[in-house]
């Protein structure tokens, strides 16, 4: 369900985990215990879910919440979705703008690179 990935050739370290299958009500819990691992004091995360199938309101909520949490903390969240299935869910619900949404991990280190250092 959850992978975590690091990758070392971008010129500074972001966490990376990838999600795959359902987030739900009943995966929920689990996930955000694997990313509150990985969102302390000014972290800097990318959460693939380009291999999700499903997402119903909890994982939406969860999402849209450690978001605002690291945010709060100083640090940095961005979803990469290749397959572009959160980006409709998140649009049918109105919520499209609170979370950096870009379309490969790749994309989405670029993306924050400047926000990251300035």
């Amino acid at each position: 369900m959850a992978e975590r990935r690091d990758v070392p050739d971008f010129r500074r370290a972001w966490a990376i985990i990838a999600l795959s299958g359902s987030l739900d009500d009943a995966t929920v819990d689990q996930v955000e215990q694997e990313i509150q691992q990985l969102s302390g004091q000014g972290a800097r995360l990318i959460v693939d879910v380009s291999e999700l199938h499903f997402l119903d309101d909890f994982g939406v909520d969860m999402l849209v919440l450690l978001a605002h949490h690291m945010r709060r903390q100083g640090g940095l969240m961005a979803l990469a979705d290749r397959r572009g299935h959160v980006r409709q869910v998140l649009g049918e619900a109105g919520l499209e703008d609170l979370l950096p949404l870009f379309g490969s991990v790749a994309e989405a280190v670029r993306g924050l690179e400047g926000e990251a250092s300035g």
